[in-house]
């Protein structure tokens, strides 16, 4: 009879490629099999969302990947943990294929798959710290200070990386405290699912004996009735249980379309916090966290200096589309054992037509600046200190900081012969003045989406 071990690594190989990395890693990593004493085999999840999840997504598919791979034609049967009963004298050492058992799944896999996903890989800057402070203190405190904790912001300044960081971090932990990943469009589905099966209690039960459980994408719930009614609910439980509930989403709290005026004023009522784009320096520190993973796969790669500063100065809109760059990159060169020039940098943004901005030097974020105010560039580079002209000569050294790859002293001797250290005050200015929520924030984006062109 044909090992289920080898079978269960081909099985797990095709579903990782066609469902994808993170669909894979959130939903079907724990999945493990077990080969009972009659010669039958079990897919066990580790819980009955999961199962329901995979039964209605993938069951299908892995049955059928199943019997491509083993020709004794046996029947699978996906069944939850929580739902075996006690094994018999008989099947006292059932044979174990995934997280617990076999080489090629064990919890190590479990982990690796999500690696990329870990506080360690978080890269921390202005436009995040207070989230990436947030969601540690989450792990230091039980119960936690703040609850729900909601994290918010544009797509791709890293929201599902910081909630699978800390779903990572609670399992790993010496509390043993289990959590819960869950994007909302999956906690619909596994809602309707329960609903169509007449078993929602089994569905709730799930979802809340968790002790963490975070939910990504919750403006995908708003404006549907008896999920968002469920929803509440569960939030409600959790919370009066003292579990720790996190919600992601790209809208602020008060911008969701909740219908349920209970709901919307649960999610104000937590801790909002918000993940601004990275500036420069940041977007550079996540590349090269980009790069130094990619090693681990290719390690003859090497990225020059020049490449990683034009890079990191030109993809300016979310880390998401600095990851595809880099990638395209790789795909160019490490894959066909070619060095990375700026030549397949080129090639790559004109694959993903990212064609149309300008280039950005200090002269034209000078001139924008000066034009946006209503003053000379003359005025910026003088030695003129009144108000009308500090304030844009400080938002033209920001942006100037932010969107060049132009060092600090650089940046002085083209804003009249200035020494570094007045740039650094001016950008710190700039940068304190957007996290207190000063209007320049907006200034600052809209000059920055002009500068850009």
């Amino acid at each position: 009879m044909t090992a289920p071990g080898g079978v269960w690594r081909e099985v797990r190989a095709h579903l990782r490629r066609e469902y994808g990395e993170t669909v894979f890693s959130s939903n079907m990593a724990r999945l493990r099999v077990r080969e009972e004493a009659d010669g039958g085999l079990t897919v066990i999840a580790p819980n009955r969302f999961y199962r329901d999840w995979v039964d209605d997504h993938a069951g299908a598919r892995l049955r059928a990947l199943w019997a491509q791979h083993d020709p004794t034609g046996r029947a699978i049967r996906l069944v939850a943990e929580e739902d075996l009963a006690p094994a018999g004298p008989v099947a006292a050492k059932p044979a174990l294929v995934g997280p617990a058992a076999d080489p090629s799944a064990n919890d190590a896999e479990v982990r690796a798959v999500n690696e990329r996903f870990t506080f360690d890989t978080f890269m921390v800057g202005p436009s995040n710290e207070m989230a990436s402070a947030a969601a540690r203190s989450i792990l230091n405190a039980s119960p936690s200070p703040f609850n729900p904790v909601f994290f918010y912001g544009d797509y791709g300044v890293g929201k599902t990386h910081l909630l699978n960081a800390i779903a990572h971090s609670v399992e790993l932990g010496q509390s043993r405290r289990k959590s819960l990943y869950l994007t909302a469009e999956e906690f619909l589905s596994g809602f309707v699912s329960a609903m169509r099966k007449k078993d929602t209690i089994s569905f709730k039960e799930s979802v809340r004996r968790v002790d963490v459980l975070l939910i990504d994408d919750v403006h995908f719930i708003a404006g549907k009735p008896k999920t968002e009614d469920e929803f509440l609910h569960t939030v409600a439980s959790l919370i009066a249980d003292e579990k720790q509930v996190i919600l992601a989403s790209h809208k602020a709290p008060a911008d969701l379309n909740v219908s349920d005026p209970r709901l919307a004023s649960l999610l104000k009522g937590g801790f909002a916090c918000e993940l601004r784009k990275p500036d420069l320096d940041l977007r550079r520190k996540i590349l090269d966290c980009k790069i130094a993973q990619a090693s681990t796969h290719y390690p003859e790669l090497h990225v020059p200096e020049t490449v990683r500063d034009f890079l990191a100065a030109r993809m300016t809109a979310s880390a998401r589309e600095l990851e595809g760059v880099l990638n395209n990159v790789i795909g160019r060169t490490a894959l066909l054992g070619r060095p990375v020039t700026m030549e397949a940098v080129e090639a790559a943004l004109r694959e993903l037509s990212i064609v149309s901005e300008r280039r950005v030097t200090v002269d034209l974020i000078q001139k924008t600046v000066a034009d946006r105010f209503g003053v000379k560039v003359s005025d910026i580079l003088s030695k003129r200190r009144t108000k009308t002209v500090v304030k844009p000569r400080h938002v033209a050294m920001y942006l100037a900081k932010t969107m060049t790859t132009r060092s600090l002293p650089d940046i002085g001797r083209r804003f009249g012969d200035r020494d570094h250290s007045t740039v650094i005050h001016a950008v710190n200015k700039i940068t304190d003045m957007i996290a207190a929520g000063d209007p320049v924030k907006d200034e600052i984006e809209s000059l920055s989406r002009e500068i850009r062109g």
